[in-house]
C-alpha cells in the first residue's frame, strides 16, 4: 500500500493514507512522482532542466545502449621524431610517418595493414613547398617533393585485423 495524493480531474483532491511510509503523487489516478521509505524519488515523465539545481551525481555509462564499437587504443607505438601508430580495438589504424630525407622516399609502415583508406601529407617547409604522394599500399607509401626538396609528415589511415 502507499499514501497517495491524487489530483483527480473529476472529484478534486483525493488522499489515501496508510502506514507504509511510501508516498505517491498522482494526477488523475496515475503516479507521477513516488518517494520510497528511504527518501529516494522516482518519476514518470520529464523534469524541466530549470528544476535541477546543485551538483549532479556521477553518471555510470555501463547502461548506455546504441553505441557501437570501442574507441580505446589497443596498441600505441611512437617516439617524438619517428614513425608511429595507434591501433584501436575496432581495428582502425592511424599511422604517422616522417619523411626525413629530401627527394622521393619510400616509407615502410610500423604496422602493415589489411586495407588502407587514405593519406595526408604536409611539408615542414614554408614558402609554397609541398609533399606529393606517389603511391600507397598496405605496407608502405612513397612520398616525393613538390616545389622544393622538403621533409615533412604523412598521416595514413587503414584497418588491421
Amino acid at each position: 500500500m502507499t499514501c497517495k495524493v491524487n489530483a483527480d480531474t473529476t472529484n478534486g483532491l483525493k488522499l489515501t493514507s496508510d502506514t507504509s511510509g511510501v508516498i505517491d503523487l498522482q494526477s488523475n489516478g496515475v503516479t507521477k512522482v513516488s518517494f520510497d521509505t528511504s527518501g529516494n524519488m522516482t518519476t514518470s515523465g520529464t523534469i524541466p532542466s530549470s528544476a535541477l539545481t546543485g551538483a549532479l551525481p556521477a553518471i555510470d555509462g555501463s547502461a548506455l545502449t546504441g553505441i557501437s564499437g570501442d574507441i580505446s587504443a589497443s596498441s600505441v607505438s611512437a617516439s617524438n621524431n619517428s614513425n608511429g601508430y595507434i591501433k584501436f580495438s575496432n581495428n582502425l589504424v592511424i599511422q604517422w610517418l616522417r619523411k626525413s630525407s629530401v627527394g622521393t622516399q619510400s616509407i615502410t609502415y610500423p604496422l602493415a595493414m589489411d586495407n588502407y583508406y587514405g593519406a595526408y601529407a604536409v611539408a615542414e617547409t614554408a614558402g609554397g613547398a609541398y609533399l606529393r604522394i606517389h603511391s600507397i599500399g598496405t605496407t608502405s607509401i612513397t612520398v616525393g617533393n613538390g616545389g622544393a626538396n622538403v621533409t615533412g609528415w604523412v598521416l595514413v589511415t587503414g584497418r588491421k585485423t
